[in-house]
Formats: structure tokens, sequence, C-alpha cells
């Protein structure tokens, strides 16, 4: 049976899919329990995967606390208490250009020893994740030059990115997020020299689990019939360069944007012509929107979590990223070889 795709009744739906963003719907910024390590080294990283990194290296000898322990993490607001803690911290760990008012906090106080991780690993530019299937929010890919030095000072008119110019989301390709491990050791052992070997340990540990997660997403991801996948927003775009897949997205990287009634109906026809089955929301998505979207496109819906925040405190990094791969699997009907 042919499916139908309506495109006009989806313009509410998909708005609360893409304003749901990347994590819970609630942005009022609160006090995140600290990870405690006695007479330890006080490390702030200012969202869930930096956390998680500090955690894994700096094991017992850290305590480590979270600035954004729930709500949009794209939207991350500071109380005043945490403007403290980052300019008191040993260590801040944090990714320029991603939350604005980290940013501030940190130009404002200073602290004494920061690792920007933007600063050590390769991401790309936006343009380059962003799927171009409305030329209404993407005629600008033509018009500009994409420059890597230049793309950090510039802004869209008319199309402004929240997370700067560069695509922030390294951290759902586990091969790139293990280059932001060798400057958390060379700061953590610097500052605390007498358990240098340990974290050198425990970065080593932490790489060959991210190496083997990556190992299962290049077995499990190499042969599948559908290789598209449709997305709340575009949060995929290392993971699809890793592992040779495609996503469309309700939204493009920033989970903000408006979404128009022609990119709605751009992407009903991309999940019409490759055969798409699933519509993947994000962890915070309300339940009757996604299944309100869902049912106007003729496909089901999942969970795949773009692991901003950690939304199950009982689920780590490498639990849920397991999880998505069972999910994308499923979504792409991948076949290990």
């Amino acid at each position: 049976m042919k499916r139908t795709f309506t495109i006009l009744p989806l313009t509410c739906a998909a708005a609360a899919l893409a304003l749901a963003g990347c994590s819970s719907a609630s942005k009022e910024a609160k006090e995140a329990p600290s990870t405690k390590a006695k007479d330890g080294i006080t490390v702030v990283a200012s969202f869930y995967p930096l956390v998680y990194l500090a955690q894994q290296i700096g094991g017992e000898n850290v305590s480590v606390t979270n600035l954004t322990p729930s709500g949009e993490a794209h939207e991350a607001e500071l109380a005043a208490s945490q403007v403290d803690e980052i300019g008191s911290a040993d260590l801040v760990v944090y990714e320029s250009q991603f939350q604005p008012s980290v940013d501030k906090a940190i130009e404002q106080t200073k602290p004494a020893h920061v690792i920007d991780v933007a600063s050590h690993v390769d991401l790309v530019p936006i343009e380059q994740h962003e799927s171009a299937i409305d030329t209404d929010d993407h005629d600008h890919e033509a018009e500009h030059d994409h420059d890597h030095e230049a793309e950090h000072d510039h802004d869209h008119e008319g199309h402004h990115h929240h997370h700067g110019s560069f695509d922030p989301h390294f951290w759902l390709a586990p091969s790139l997020y293990a280059e932001a491990i060798d400057p958390i050791v060379e700061q953590l052992s610097s500052i605390d020299k007498d358990n240098a070997d340990t974290y050198k340990a425990n970065a080593e540990k932490l790489r060959a689990s991210l190496t083997e997660l990556d190992n299962d997403y290049k077995t499990q991801l190499s042969n599948c019939a559908t290789p598209t996948i449709i997305v709340a927003h575009e949060a995929y775009g290392y993971m699809a360069d890793r592992y040779g897949f495609k996503q469309v997205g309700v939204t493009g990287i920033n989970p903000e944007q408006e979404t128009s009634a022609k990119r709605l109906e751009a992407v009903a026809k991309v999940a019409k012509d490759n055969n798409v089955k699933i519509l993947f929301s994000e962890s915070a998505l309300n339940e009757k929107d996604s299944k309100t979207l869902s049912q106007q496109l003729g496909i089901d819906t999942k969970v795949l979590d773009p692991l901003e925040t950690q939304v199950d405190d009982n689920r780590d990094y490498l639990a849920v990223m397991k999880d998505n791969l069972s999910s994308l699997a499923e979504a792409m009907q991948c076949k290990a070889k």
C-alpha cells in the first residue's frame, strides 16, 4: 500500500519536536551534585560528554561538577554560584561556541586551567553536516566561503547558529570523541603530578572502550538496506560521516531553528523515497507530539539520544551509545557482515 504524506498538519507537531531540542524541555539551570573526591582536584565540565571524560580519566582523584545536569544544553543559563565554581575550579573543560553563557563566564572569571575541546578536536563547518533538502533554509551554502579560520567569527544573516560556525556534536563519533582525552590527561597530570600515571592508565582504558565501541558501530552499520535516518535535528553528522549513512532532520543542527512548511514537505519526501520506516525523536520529546508526527509521516518513532545531558543516571555514555547503535541498526535495516 502506498503511503500518503499530509504536510500542513505537521507544523505544530514538528515544531514541538524541534523545540524539544537535545535534552529536557526545562531550561532552568540547577546545581548538579558533584562526583566527590576527598581532597581531590575540582573539575567543572560544561555538559555531560565532557563530564564523562573527566570522571573516567580522573577517577577517585577528581570531583566533577556538571554545569548542565538537565535542561536544554544549547541554551544553558548559569546561576551565579555556577559562575563562581568556574572561577574557583582547578580545571574547567568546555566547548567554545556551544554554550554562550559558559563562554562568557570563562571570559569573566579566567580560571587557572581551562581546556577548550574545540581546539583539540577536528570539527567541521555546520554547512557540511546540514542536509540541503530545502532551498529556503540552505541558500546560504552557496553564498559563503567555508574558510576554517573565518568561520569562527561568522554569523549567517537571517540564519543565526547558536553553535558558532562548526558542528559541535563530536562526541557522537567515538573515534572523534577520543581526541579530547589527551588534553584532559595533560592538564590533570600538570595539576596533580603525583597521580599522573593513574590518569594515563585511566585514559588508556577509556580509549580502549571507545575503540571497541567504534568497531561495533562499523561492524553493525556496515550493511544497511536503508542508510538514511530521519531525526529531530541534525546532531549526527560526525556519526554519519564515520559510518556511511545520511541524516535528514526536521531542523538543522540548531534545534531552536524554526521549521518551514517547505522543509517538512522535503523531509516527508525523503522518508517516502528512501523507504524510511522510523522517525527518531529525542529523549525529552513529548509522546503525544511524537505520535502525531509519525502518524502524519506514516512511520514509527524511536528515541535516539544525542547525549548532551544524562537522562538516566544509571545509563552512562557507553550504555546510551550502545542503545543508539541498536536503534540505528534496526531503523536502517542493517545486517552485520
